[in-house]
Order: structure tokens, then sequence, then C-alpha cells
């Protein structure tokens, strides 16, 4: 095994590790977990089997296709991001799998983590010429497009009308392989012009990579807490929430400290119901009068769910201020 591959394989099981366990502080159990895995072995699977199944029935290698090879590797790349990586994680931020921006973000990066995998393949689209370092400015790289193109979904399901959804999902996918272009550009351009220093190009490379990474996820967390806040707000202004849970809820740095209540198996019960309703009533918008309806029940159930579920706080019927 190459020493791209053992590079990838261990930066995707990193990234893997620390998106469920982001997921598991705030208010999740095991439930992310087998779809964590699923999606990003699907990533990594699928384009293997494809390229299998093709052999098999003796398809003609894209090269062959297009005669120019830097041609055919883009396009094979492209087909290749969007079937194995693009479609199933649109198809889960697109359900309820995913529950708002920063899920659909990290659900997302676990898609670009198993795509990364397939590239430091001998029989992905770089033809086995991948080194260690380019494995690691690919897998951050395709990481960061992932979690934008999962954010971006996520971001459009809470706040775009059905009839819009399509050409957010499409814009989303724009934005991914943009970024993830920007990066195949960036490193071929620094191969050929430094050949002699390519570590240090993948190096620096992987560092911007990084950064883009850790850019689109507090972006993600920023964009919810924002959504989060006006939406509980509102809640507390009907008489339906506590105050301090517009301080609490919308920050992910807040909901998963331990000081805002007792018991851990209600703290994360507590931010999926308020989560949840919040982002109930983002999606009411441009729905049909039927569904409207449907989801106007589901808004009052959970309102009830919560209600009942905040009155277990010890003492006075609500938790202490948390503390700054």
């Amino acid at each position: 095994m190459s020493a791209a591959i053992i590079g990838a394989l261990v930066l995707g099981l990193a990234l893997l590790a620390g998106s469920f366990l982001a997921l598991w502080l705030d208010r999740y159990r095991l439930k992310p977990l087998p779809w964590l895995i699923g999606l990003a072995a699907w990533s990594a699977v699928f384009p293997v089997l494809a390229r299998l199944l093709a052999s098999t029935v003796g398809w003609p290698e894209p090269d062959l296709l297009l005669r120019e090879p830097a041609l055919a590797t883009a396009a094979e790349a492209l087909a290749v991001g969007l079937l194995a990586g693009a479609a199933p994680v649109v198809v889960i931020a697109s359900t309820r799998v995913t529950e708002g921006v920063i899920d659909g973000a990290l659900f997302g990066l676990a898609g670009g983590v198993g795509l990364a995998v397939f590239l430091a393949l001998p029989i992905g689209p770089l033809h086995g010429a991948a080194t260690w370092g380019s494995a690691l400015v690919a897998s951050l790289a395709c990481a960061g497009a992932g979690a934008t193109l999962g954010a971006g979904t996520g971001l459009g399901k809470l706040t775009l009308s059905p009839t819009r959804r399509p050409a957010g999902v499409a814009a989303a996918i724009l934005a991914s392989a943009l970024q993830l272009g920007a990066f195949a550009i960036a490193t071929s351009s620094c191969h050929r012009a430094w050949p002699d220093a390519r570590l240090a190009c993948d190096l620096a490379l992987a560092a911007v990579a990084a950064l883009a990474l850790a850019a689109v996820l507090v972006s993600a967390a920023s964009i919810e807490r924002r959504l989060l806040t006006r939406q509980l707000a509102e809640e507390v202004e009907l008489g339906v929430l506590p105050a301090w849970t517009v301080e609490v809820l919308p920050s992910y740095l807040r909901r998963v400290r331990t000081d805002w209540w007792p018991r851990r198996d209600e703290r994360q019960e507590i931010a999926r119901l308020l989560t949840a309703l919040a982002f109930r009533k983002l999606q009411l918008l441009g729905l049909s009068a039927e569904r409207l309806r449907l989801y106007a029940l589901e808004v009052g159930r959970l309102r009830h769910r919560a209600r009942a579920l905040l009155a277990l706080a010890p003492g006075s019927g609500a938790p202490t201020e948390p503390a700054e």
C-alpha cells in the first residue's frame, strides 16, 4: 500500500472521527455514525466499482474519448465528484437525516473524505501519481468542498421554498466544484513551477486547504446561530420558551457545555427539540396549504414537548442562567 493511500486513509479516519465527535457532543448519540461511514464508503467505493464495470464491459478509457489526457482527467474527476461525492451528500442533506447547516457541512465533509481516498488509489483520476503530500492536499480540499456542498444544501433546505431548492443545490454544487478545482489548478501549477520543491508546495497548499475547511465550518456555525437565534427569540416573545434558551441553544459552543442543564440525556433532548422547532418554523416558507398544516401541527407538537421537558428543571422550573 502506497504512502498516498495510507495518508488519505489516516487523515480521512481522523476527519470522520472528528465529525462524529462534533455531532455526538451536540445533540446526537450513535445515529450519525453509520450514515457518516456509509457516505464516506460510498464516495470511495462507488467510483472503484464503476471503473471495474467499465473495464468488464469494455467501455473506452476517457483518454481515448477526449484525446487530451489533461481534459480526460478533469472530465473523469468531475463525473466521479458528481456521482460519488455530490449526489449522496445532496440526498442526505435534503432529508431529515441531517438537521441544519452544521450537520450538512459535517456530512458533506464525510463524502469528501471518501472521494479523496479514491483519488489516491492507483485506479483514480490521478493514475497512481499521488504522493503522500498531494494526498494530504486532496483529502483536505475534498473535505472542504464536501463541507461547502453539505452546508449550502442544508441552508437551502431551511431558507428556500421547495421550488427554489434545486437552484440552491446547483449553486452549492458549483461552489464546491470551484473550490476543489481551484486547489487542483494550484497544485498542478505549483508542481510545474517548482518541480524540485513538490513537498513544500504540497504542505503549503495543505495548510491553505485546512484553513478553507475551518472557514467553511465556522461560517456554517455562524449562519446556523443567526437562524436559530431569530426563531427562538420569537418563541420567547410568545411566552413558549424561557429567555435563557436564546443565550444557549443557538450557539454550538454553548450547547456542548454541561453547565446549563444537569443531565446529559435531557440536555441532548432539549437541544434536539428546540433546534428542530426552529428549523421546522423556517421550513414553513413557500409550502402548499396541505403541507403547511402538517408542518404547523408538527411545530405545535414540538412546542408542547419542549415545554414538558423544560418543566423538569430542578428547583424553579428553569435552569440557572449559564455562566459566561
